[in-house]
């Protein structure tokens, strides 16, 4: 008597479960699927060799994820990606009112203004101060600041951070040539055209003046 033996990959479900899927964009039930080496006889699969691989299968669109994909909360991102982007806007309008060697009292103010309509809660001068100790500091979180925040930020989201540092930079009645300079500076950070950065500052002169 003998033997066909051999060995062959073979796909199994290792569990089940709800997880939150990028594509469906909504919570949908998954398959955990792992792929096994195993062991034949006649063709017949007797014993698991080893683990080939496993995967997340999505059962409403079939697409296949990485097991990570279970770590995955948009809700969690999305509150992650807010806290950045608060925090680069504090960022962005006090460079912006350090930027011609003087803190006038009306840029605080129109700084506690945009803040409050952004994110709808108050800013201090307590948190003012704070920022502006840090931003004199490390200056060149500026840079590290708008890298991050552009890889967030679609275009809206962009002219509203240039918008709250041109609104800024008008609050004392004069833009210095050091805040023109730092805000083609951040225009270009964010890949903001010339014409468009001419664009978003009519846009603001016209309602500062109406």
């Amino acid at each position: 008597m003998f033997f066909i033996a051999g060995t062959r990959g073979e796909t199994t479900t290792f569990a089940t479960g709800e997880f939150y899927c990028p594509e469906c964009n909504a919570r949908t039930q998954y398959h955990h699927d792992q792929v096994h080496e195993k062991a034949t006889v006649f063709f017949i699969p007797i014993v698991n060799l080893r683990l080939l691989g496993e995967y997340i299968e999505c059962q409403n669109c079939v697409n296949t994820y990485k097991m990570e994909i279970l770590d995955y909360d948009p809700e969690q991102e999305q509150k992650e990606i807010e806290a950045i982007y608060l925090e680069g806007i504090k960022k962005v309008m006090t460079t912006m009112m350090l930027a011609d060697g003087k803190i006038d009292g009306n840029e605080k103010s129109m700084m506690k203004d945009i803040y409050k309509k952004i994110a709808d809660s108050a800013l201090s001068d307590n948190d003012i101060d704070k920022e502006i100790k840090s931003c004199k500091a490390n200056p060149v979180d500026l840079d590290n600041c708008l890298k991050e925040l552009f890889s967030y930020l679609n275009e809206s989201g962009r002219e509203t951070i240039i918008k709250a540092a041109y609104w800024v930079s008008i609050a004392d009645g004069e833009v210095d040539k050091r805040e023109w300079k730092l805000l083609i500076k951040m225009a270009k950070r964010f890949q903001i055209s010339s014409a468009h950065l001419k664009g978003i500052i009519s846009e603001v002169n016209e309602i500062a003046s109406g």
